[in-house]
């Protein structure tokens, strides 16, 4: 009904559903069958996130059916789901983007361009037009129509991205004036890049086809166009930009997808490690505080006055600040006496 772009996988999983449930009555599809019915996909080879992507759509079958007027089940039965240790995380530097973005034939680089800045799908990326380019006001609406979440979403134009889209579009109106299509090759609308993205991966040692232990089958192992999208958003987040805006720019509608592309590695480690550690130095440049052994509390009869800037103890370990060691409370009585 709300005419998805992935009819054709949502067609595959109802394929797997249908041999084993097209023949039973809703009331007869029990957490039990569909514990058997996991056990055997996974028999058959089905990863865990395949399984879980047809026991979601089963779970739809079935709220739908419940919501129908009158509804046409009365229950919906548990439905297990599988734990997917297999998400991707993949993501770019700037300078693997540089490398790969100079690596890829001129048609290819608008598009990783326009992925890299913005976090959009490819899929989306694909299917822009220049009528959707406000060139006065730098910005590019992206149509409901167009958007995997059925929402409209608008992208300000700035920077290399800005210039990039500059560039092609003089380019275009040069070449292909009649072309409607941003992303495209030679006036054709471009709607994948796997050629070219995995060669352009393989010049610049970002990726390249591996053999499968014991099989003459090949498979790719390196990065992914999706990994634009991943890269977007923990970009934006280093960059300071208010998560929520993050998240309309990316066209993220959940909070749990986009804290899983927040991606950390270990110099996000290393980062958060120094910003405590310049942190507490600014703390310590604020705190005035008295010593407290006893030698100190004697050259105050003196009318000396020894302020520091942190009291340490006598293993040079920093006090609590407004907090009274437990040693130096004993000590101050002992001397009273």
């Amino acid at each position: 009904m709300n005419e998805r772009k992935s009819s054709r996988r949502l067609n595959d999983y109802i394929v797997h559903l249908s041999a084993s449930f097209g023949q039973m009555r809703a009331s007869a599809i029990t957490t039990d069958r569909i514990k058997a019915y996991i056990t055997k996909r996974r028999e058959a080879g089905a990863a865990n996130g395949t399984i879980n992507r047809e026991l979601g759509t089963l779970k739809r079958m079935f709220r739908l059916a419940l919501q129908h007027t009158p509804p046409k089940v009365a229950r919906v039965p548990h439905i297990p789901m599988l734990e997917e240790r297999n998400i991707r995380s993949g993501f770019l530097e700037h300078e693997d983007f540089l490398a790969l973005r100079g690596a890829l034939p001129d048609y290819a680089q608008v598009s990783v361009t326009l992925a890299y800045y913005s976090g959009m799908r490819m899929g989306e990326v694909f299917s822009l037009t220049w009528n959707q380019v406000n060139w006065k006001e730098g910005k590019l609406y992206l149509r409901a129509q167009d958007t995997k979440t059925d929402t409209p979403r608008v992208l300000y134009l700035t920077g290399d991205l800005l210039r990039v889209l500059t560039a092609w579009k003089q380019r275009c109106d040069l070449n292909w004036p009649h072309c409607l299509w941003i992303c495209h090759r030679g006036g054709i609308r471009l709607k994948s890049l796997k050629h070219s993205w995995r060669k352009a991966c393989e010049r610049v040692g970002l990726g390249k086809m591996v053999e499968v232990e014991g099989t003459k089958e090949k498979v790719w192992v390196g990065k992914i166009p999706h990994d634009f999208r991943r890269t977007a958003v923990r970009n934006m987040v280093r960059a300071g930009i208010p998560e929520k805006v993050a998240m309309a720019i990316s066209g993220h509608t959940t909070r749990s997808v986009f804290d899983r592309y927040n991606i950390v590695n270990e110099a996000d480690l290393e980062r958060a490690a120094r910003s405590m550690t310049a942190y507490f130095e600014r703390e310590k440049a604020k705190m005035v505080t008295l010593s407290v052994t006893p030698a100190e509390l004697n050259e105050q009869d003196s009318g000396e006055d020894d302020a520091e800037l942190v009291g340490m103890s006598a293993r040079n370990l920093e006090l609590a600040r407004g907090i009274e060691p437990p040693t130096c409370g004993l000590q101050n009585r002992c001397s009273a006496d």
